[in-house]
């Protein structure tokens, strides 16, 4: 059975697709030492197996805009995990953040001209839209309506 997905919840994973291969295709190209002055202004430093992981996540959310496009229900399902994926990998961000700050207070000899914005990374705050994300379709992570969904198909 098709379904006609609102258009909300395409094109935020089609832009959100979108945003999460540029940065990590940004983070792979100053990873190779190519230099983009882009790059600085983002907070995107040069760390290839961190691209690849935000380039693997946008793909998974532009896969599912392509089958929400096409109106196969498997789409939205797509969206969720590209929302689920990006908030853990903004955790990680997170915890790896605290954890040099937390040792910046412990060795501060190795921190010396050290800045917390040094760790700060594009999964963060690419994170923050999946956040919006799942406030807004918070309602939508019920397994009982995915199954009422199916029943009345």
């Amino acid at each position: 059975m098709k379904r006609n997905y609102r258009n909300i919840e395409l094109s935020f994973s089609a832009l959100v697709g979108v945003l999460y291969v540029f940065f990590g295709l940004l983070h792979i190209v100053e990873g190779l030492g190519i230099d983009t002055e882009l790059a600085g202004l983002l907070f995107v430093p040069g760390d290839i197996p961190g691209g690849f992981c935000l380039v693997v996540i946008g793909a998974v959310f532009l896969n599912g805009s392509r089958e929400m496009l096409q109106g196969i229900n498997a789409g939205v399902s797509f969206l969720y995990v590209g929302i689920l994926m990006s908030l853990v990998f903004m955790a990680v961000y997170l915890l790896i953040m605290g954890g040099n700050l937390l040792d910046s207070f412990i060795v501060p000899d190795d921190y010396e001209g050290w800045s917390i914005i040094e760790t700060f990374r594009p999964g963060i705050y690419l994170g923050l839209l999946s956040i919006a994300g799942i406030l807004y379709w918070k309602d939508s992570f019920s397994l009982h309506e995915m199954l009422v969904f199916r029943e009345g198909a």
